[in-house]
């Protein structure tokens, strides 16, 4: 489901864009998840640029859970929320939702795509919390079972997050950096 860009978010976005702009970071290629407050955070972003819209950076969908609170997930289903953020290797899927396996099939597709673009680009994704863990276990080889590693403290919305890639291998060169944000959260699915 979505849920609209807070005041927060925008703030976020336009420090984030400060800071891009204060560090000289172009790029030559935007992609964004369609949906509406990434699209947004992009525009807000990269407003004199193109963005592509691809469906494989959408956030996990969720299924039954979208929309409820996690104080009400704990309380009704806490083995399956339980197994989705502690114990991926036992998790299979929310019921009318994603497995893990579909979102890693998806940002592997969206990786395999990016290898068509010329060799020295530099490309910014703009994604959500779970897409943004898949993407990350990819980089570092981290297997479902190990997911904990990087799922337990959340990401910075809007902080940024750099990945060099050579010859099929990624490196990271900063990772959750948000000293430049007004907002922060430091939240955690650790329940």
């Amino acid at each position: 489901m979505d849920s609209p860009l807070s005041q927060e978010g925008i703030e976020n976005a336009l420090a984030l864009k400060q800071y891009l702009q204060d560090n000289s970071l172009q790029f030559d290629y935007v992609f964004s998840s369609p949906i509406p407050r990434a699209n947004q955070t992009a525009h807000l972003l990269f407003d004199q640029q193109s963005i592509t819209l691809d469906k494989r950076l959408m956030e996990m969908n969720f299924g039954d859970f979208e929309g409820q609170k996690i104080s009400d997930l704990l309380e009704n289903h806490y083995e399956l929320y339980d197994q989705l953020w502690n114990h991926p290797e036992c998790f299979e899927r929310i019921p009318h939702g994603e497995s893990y396996e579909e979102v890693i099939a998806r940002v592997q597709s969206f990786l395999d795509d990016l290898k068509q673009l010329p060799h020295d680009s530099q490309v910014m994704v703009v994604t959500h919390g779970m897409c943004f863990v898949i993407f990350m276990s990819i980089f570092l080889h981290i297997s479902k079972k190990d997911l904990v590693q990087i799922n337990q403290q959340i990401v910075e919305g809007c902080s940024l997050t750099c990945i060099e890639e050579k010859n099929g291998s990624y490196q990271v060169i900063y990772y959750n950096e948000h000293q430049f944000l007004p907002h922060v959260m430091h939240a955690s699915f650790a329940k």
